[in-house]
């Protein structure tokens, strides 16, 4: 019992020490991003006591919207498509996306310039353009939920939004455009 309760707190240890390095790090990339942002940048981010009364006063009169009056039917693949991960994205500020794609872009025209004036230009230009569509392909595992463009590996075979299938071609050759709301 005394081994297993050691490890435990052996774990949550280590977790919380991660945790502190993940939120450390977030800070640092913040501070780093205000830092070399310029100050119109950062004014641009401050919505003007303008905008907010205007934003105040459009939440608070309610929205009417009549009532459709055809009702469009529910579709398991629709439900199946929309996959809430279980572990939420971290959305990046435009502002770090910004800096940090100016950075990249300034670092490959400095080496395309130099493997230019080494006559191997071409070469550095094919192999950035492979090294980006590896990046640029996911590597890593489904996560759990996730819904993959091929309906075979799916669960019971759930096929995702926008896929053509045998009985919606079906339907629109038999029925028309008009058919598929049946």
């Amino acid at each position: 019992m005394e081994a297993k309760l050691r490890e435990y707190r052996a774990l949550r240890r280590r977790r919380e020490l991660i945790e502190n390095a993940k939120d450390k790090i977030e800070q640092s990339k913040k501070k780093f991003v205000d830092f070399i942002t310029p100050k119109f940048l950062k004014e641009m981010d401050n919505p003007k006591d303008d905008e907010v009364l205007l934003m105040e006063n459009e939440e608070s009169t309610p929205i009417h919207l009549p009532p459709t009056q055809i009702e469009e039917p529910v579709d398991v693949t629709s439900e199946t498509s929309e996959v809430e991960s279980l572990e939420p994205e971290k959305q990046e500020s435009w502002r770090y996306f910004i800096i940090k794609w100016s950075i990249y872009t300034l670092i490959w025209l400095t080496l395309y310039i130099f493997f230019l004036k080494l006559q191997f230009g071409a070469v550095f230009f094919v192999f950035s353009v492979l090294i980006g569509i590896y990046l640029n392909t996911r590597t890593r595992p489904r996560r759990k939920g996730e819904v993959s463009a091929y309906s075979v590996f799916n669960e019971n075979c759930v096929s995702i939004d926008g896929t053509l299938k045998a009985e919606q071609f079906e339907r629109e050759i038999m029925f028309g455009a008009g058919g598929m709301r049946i």
